[in-house]
């Protein structure tokens, strides 16, 4: 006699299935995560490119008004905002602050490779902001008057730091050629992914004989 009330009990996954799955799941995450991080590093970079051109139609704007560039630092490893800030930002943007010591250089005469207009220094001079008032990378642009400066002016061809370097012919004939008048180089120093270990982006800007623009190289590992 057939037992028409008696259930089959449901069948479940294996465990082999259920791993499978769990793999694939885990595969499957894994490759949205590196593309959203490419993707956002990506958008980062874009946005580095588009301040550093910022910076440098201010520049001549200034250069414009003033006869000269402006410096908002001396050295390469002094950014706004400072290194400090950009590799703890915990995937948040830092805030600029226009009253910060190290934007508007106040207080500080103008010097070698560091100038502004009267009181003005530095980005505060160039009256310089990212968009959206805060970024993911330090910036930094400096400047010198060459080998043609105003009288009574030494000359100041771009020093040996690490990117200048990178940037300008380093021979002593060809700066003659190059750095006869103003030259100026803006930078962003950056750590997108927050690591410890940070990027370059530059440009160079020079006024001569020979040439005008230049973009600079992208360098790792800074």
């Amino acid at each position: 006699m057939t037992n028409f009330g008696r259930r089959r009990p449901p069948k479940g996954f294996t465990l082999i299935e259920l791993m499978t799955v769990v793999t694939i799941l885990g595969i499957l995450a894994t490759i949205a995560v590196v593309g959203y991080t490419r993707y956002t590093r990506s958008a980062r970079k874009s946005q580095v490119v588009a301040d550093l051109s910022n910076i440098t139609l201010r520049q001549k704007s200034f250069l414009a008004v003033t006869g000269h560039y402006a410096s908002s630092t001396t050295d390469e490893n002094k950014v706004y905002p400072p290194k400090a800030k950009i590799s703890n930002a915990d995937l948040v943007p830092v805030q600029w602050n226009i009253t910060d010591a190290d934007y508007t250089l106040a207080g500080q005469p103008d010097g070698p490779y560091l100038r502004g207009g009267g009181e003005l220094h530095g980005f505060d001079a160039l009256r310089f902001m990212p968009e959206g008032a805060h970024s993911y990378c330090g910036y930094g642009t400096i400047s010198g008057y060459g080998t043609n400066g105003p009288p009574g002016q030494a000359d100041e061809p771009p020093f040996g730091q690490t990117l200048a370097k990178a940037i300008f012919p380093n021979a002593t004939v060809e700066q003659q050629r190059f750095y006869a008048n103003d030259w100026f180089y803006s930078f962003a120093i950056c750590d997108l992914d927050f690591d410890g270990t940070y990027w370059a982006l530059t440009t160079a800007h020079y006024t001569s004989e020979v040439s005008g623009d230049s973009i600079g190289p992208y360098i790792e590992n800074e």
